[in-house]
């Protein structure tokens, strides 16, 4: 049996937003209360540390009925559906072909079109049909942000061309490298065309109403994360099950230093349940989310 020891830091940063309107981000510190032991016996500290969240990019689906606007969690950022695919460096969005897609912010279109001649992923013709935006947004290591719309049906937009918030891209397809019609959804920052220097679009995108999300990292003694492991988030009302980022070429929040998220979580208190690599529980604790916020939860293990 393991021997368990959890850590846990945790602050909040309020981020007053609504569903399809811009935010603005206001820094409010808090610490998060000491984790009950409930499954488990663990160990439990508390440690504040300075995060600024930054959800403040629109969904790029149409938040209505009839449309699949939240991501898929089959295939997360980070995701390998255990080993069956390659690790993941985006999002999806499932929807019909030629439902519309739209610029997540404001920005300068710097690409448009098919990567049959350029390479911005791991191969050539990987997006098929790509739009990728350049933003007047700043990670928290300083560099740009970008974001990029791929496997598309069509492209209403061109290269050099400004776009306003929420303004129509072009429509979901499935050209490139895309089993069946969806759209792979990027955030990268400091390079638009490196494939490497994506980050988790779950820390971007705007909460829905009433909803926050946890973001969390599980290291072993050493602090080195782990791979591919399954957490079950649970409450009365939902559960979610998600595996740590499959792979080191997986990019980390700099600050946040995640190798797992959990986002459109509606508020309340939620259960997060480690498995091991043969499916046993090793860890278990209680958090609790806040409407509009992150909750950070860092889990290490010790043998």
């Amino acid at each position: 049996m393991r021997r368990r020891r959890a850590r846990r830091r945790a602050l909040w940063l309020a981020v007053a937003v609504l569903l399809w309107f811009h935010s603005a981000v206001a820094l409010a510190q808090t610490t998060a209360q000491k984790a009950e032991a409930a499954l488990l016996p663990t160990a439990t500290a508390i440690e504040e540390i300075e995060i600024v969240e930054h959800n403040v990019l629109h969904r790029p689906i149409e938040l209505t009925a009839g449309h699949t606007h939240w991501i898929d969690r089959t295939y997360t950022y980070g995701g390998t559906q255990q080993n069956l695919l390659p690790v993941h460096l985006g999002v999806e969005f499932v929807n019909a072909r030629d439902t519309p897609v739209y610029a997540a912010k404001a920005g300068r279109v710097i690409f448009a079109g098919d990567d049959s001649k350029a390479l911005i992923g791991p191969q050539l013709q990987y997006y098929g049909n790509v739009v990728i935006l350049a933003h007047d947004l700043r990670s928290l290591a300083g560099s740009q942000v970008f974001t990029l719309y791929g496997h598309l049906n069509e492209i209403h937009v061109r290269a050099g061309q400004l776009v306003e918030d929420l303004e129509r891209l072009g429509t979901i397809g499935s050209s490139g490298v895309a089993i069946g019609p969806h759209l792979h959804f990027e955030v990268r920052v400091g390079d638009a065309l490196d494939y490497k220097q994506t980050r988790n679009p779950e820390l971007w995108l705007q909460h829905y109403v009433d909803h926050g999300m946890i973001a969390g990292a599980l290291r072993n003694e050493e602090g080195e994360a782990i791979h591919g492991w399954r957490i079950t988030v649970r409450s009365d009302s939902a559960k979610r099950e998600v595996s740590t980022y499959g792979g080191g070429e997986v990019n980390s929040d700099p600050v946040w230093r995640e190798n797992f998220t959990v986002s459109d979580l509606l508020a309340g208190e939620y259960e997060i349940l480690v498995l091991d690599e043969s499916g046993r529980p090793t860890f278990f604790e209680i958090a609790r989310v806040e409407p509009y916020r992150t909750t950070y939860v860092e889990i290490v293990l010790s043998e």
